[in-house]
Parts: C-alpha cells; sequence; structure tokens
C-alpha cells in the first residue's frame, strides 16, 4: 500500500518543507513482519471483536486500513499524548490510508490531536525530519516521485 518509491538514503535534492512520508508496507514484509499484525494491533477493542470473530480479516491489510481511518481513528484513544512519537506517526499515517504527508502536515495534525496537552512535545521540523530520515522499525520512509 506504498504510493510510491521510497529510500532514506537518497540525497536531499528535495526541499525539506517539499518531502512526503508513507509507511513502506512491502519494506516491511520484506523484513519478515506482517504488515496486516501491525496495523490489526492498532484498531481498537471493538473492530478487535469483529476481525477475532472473523479470524480472516486479520490478514486483510486493505480492510485494516479502511477499519481505522473511518472507524478507529475517529475515537479519542487512537492518539494520545502519550504516545512515542514514532508511534503516533505511524498511526498517524495508517489513519490517513498511508496518503504521504509532508513534515509541516505531520506536525500540523499531532499538534491538533494533542490540542489539549498542557506540555505539548515537541514537533519542530527539525526534530520531525530527524526522526523520520532515520532508519525506524515502522518503515517509514520519504516517498521518492
Amino acid at each position: 500500500m506504498t504510493t510510491g518509491q521510497t529510500d532514506p538514503n537518497i540525497a536531499s535534492e528535495t526541499p525539506v518543507s517539499d518531502r512526503k512520508y508513507a509507511i513502506d508496507f512491502k519494506a516491511i514484509e520484506a523484513d519478515g513482519r506482517s504488515a496486516a499484525f501491525l496495523v490489526a494491533s492498532r484498531c481498537c477493542w471493538q473492530c478487535q471483536q469483529v476481525i477475532d470473530e472473523q479470524p480472516e480479516l486479520s490478514s486483510d491489510l486493505k480492510y485494516l486500513m479502511a477499519q481505522i481511518k473511518s472507524d478507529c481513528s475517529q475515537r479519542a484513544d487512537y492518539l494520545l499524548p502519550g504516545t512515542p512519537l514514532t508511534e503516533a506517526i505511524f498511526r498517524l499515517l495508517v489513519a490517513t490510508g498511508n496518503k504521504p504527508l509532508t513534515v509541516a502536515q505531520i506536525s500540523e495534525q499531532l499538534s491538533a490531536a494533542w490540542a489539549s496537552v498542557i506540555y505539548m512535545k515537541d514537533l519542530s521540523e527539525e526534530l520531525l525530519v530527524r526522526l523520520l530520515e532515520t532508519e525506524n522499525d515502522y518503515m517509514i520512509r520519504r516517498v521518492i516521485k
């Protein structure tokens, strides 16, 4: 479900503000992990019950992404302020259907989700770029157009 090629080792020809990031699900699978399992584990408890009753859904990545986008991500506990930043970005990308997002869009959407927090996390462009340009277990990578 990636929307383009990704390569974290590409030189920074693209201005930071124009770079977009998405989850590279093919890289997750190539790493010997299940992309569907990673996404399914972010489903709300109601969706988990449906999956438990219909186990075939647990391996349907498209179904799981659609459920999170339409249901789970709309719940208050989907993106809690205490969520580690890389996990929060992963959840945000899953909730948007893995639509590639710029650092500014990521910062804006996380800021909106955590607007009620007294002590806001650092969501500066510098920190997010450093985090996103570093290899990570979530396989969040820059999308190469």
